[in-house]
C-alpha cells in the first residue's frame, strides 16, 4: 500500500502507525504544487486535499486520518495497535480518534495554520483549545497512554500534539499532556517517524 504523506502534518501518525506494527507501507510524498511523482494530481486521490491518503494495491483509497488508521491498525499483529472489536476498549479508541480529529485538529490548529485567519478568529481557536487540553490533562494525570496500551489513537494524538508550539497553543500550561508527548516521543517507533521526517520538514 502507499500512504500519502507532508512530513509534520497529521499523516505522521500513519508513519509512527507504520512503525508501531512494523508492516510495509511505501511512503510518497505530497508535493506543494499537489502534482504526484506519477503524473496524478493529487486531488484525485483526496478531493478535499488533506493527508494522509491510503491506497492500496486493489485500488482501495481512503482518506480522512481516524479512517486511515483504523486501516493500518487492522493489517496490524494482533493487539498492537487496536483492540478487540465489539470491546469496551476499540469504541474508546475509536472515540479518541474522533476527538483529536473534531476537538483539537479541527477546530484549533486548522484555523491557526490558515494564512487566512484573522486575529478574533485566531484568538477563538487559541481559546477553544483550553477545554479539550483540559479534558486530556484531567485523563492523562495519572495515565501513560489514553489506554492502557499503545494505540493509533495515541499515534494521532501525538501528531497534533507537536504543532502546539508552532501554532502558539501552551501546552506548558498542561504538565500531563506535556510529559505525555514527552514519553511518546521517546518511544522507538514515534522516535523513527519522527527522525525519517524531519530532515524533510527542514529542508522544506
Amino acid at each position: 500500500m502507499k500512504i500519502y504523506f507532508i512530513p509534520f502534518a497529521c499523516s505522521l501518525a500513519a508513519r509512527i502507525a507504520v512503525e508501531e506494527a512494523g508492516i510495509d507501507a511505501e511512503f510518497v510524498r505530497v508535493p506543494e504544487d499537489r502534482q504526484l511523482p506519477d503524473g496524478r494530481a493529487y486531488a484525485e486521490l483526496s478531493p478535499m486535499g488533506y493527508v494522509p491518503a491510503l491506497e492500496t494495491r486493489g485500488g482501495l483509497v481512503l482518506t480522512e486520518g481516524p479512517a486511515v488508521l483504523s486501516y493500518i491498525a487492522e493489517l496490524a499483529p494482533e493487539d498492537s495497535l487496536s483492540f478487540t472489536g465489539f470491546s469496551d476498549a476499540h469504541y474508546r479508541m475509536l472515540a479518541w480518534l474522533n476527538f483529536t480529529s473534531t476537538e483539537l485538529h479541527k477546530a484549533v490548529f486548522a484555523p491557526l495554520f490558515n494564512r487566512a485567519t484573522g486575529p478574533e478568529e485566531r484568538a477563538a481557536a487559541l481559546a477553544r483549545a483550553a477545554k479539550p487540553l483540559g479534558l486530556l490533562e484531567a485523563h492523562l494525570k495519572d495515565r501513560e497512554l489514553l489506554q492502557d496500551r499503545f494505540s493509533v489513537a495515541d499515534a494521532y494524538l501525538l501528531a497534533v500534539l507537536n504543532w502546539c508550539e508552532h501554532a502558539g497553543v501552551p501546552i506548558a500550561d498542561y504538565p500531563a499532556v506535556l510529559a505525555y508527548r514527552t514519553r511518546l516521543r521517546q518511544r522507538p517507533s514515534v522516535a523513527r517517524a519522527m527522525a525519517e521526517e524531519l530532515p524533510l520538514l527542514q529542508a522544506a
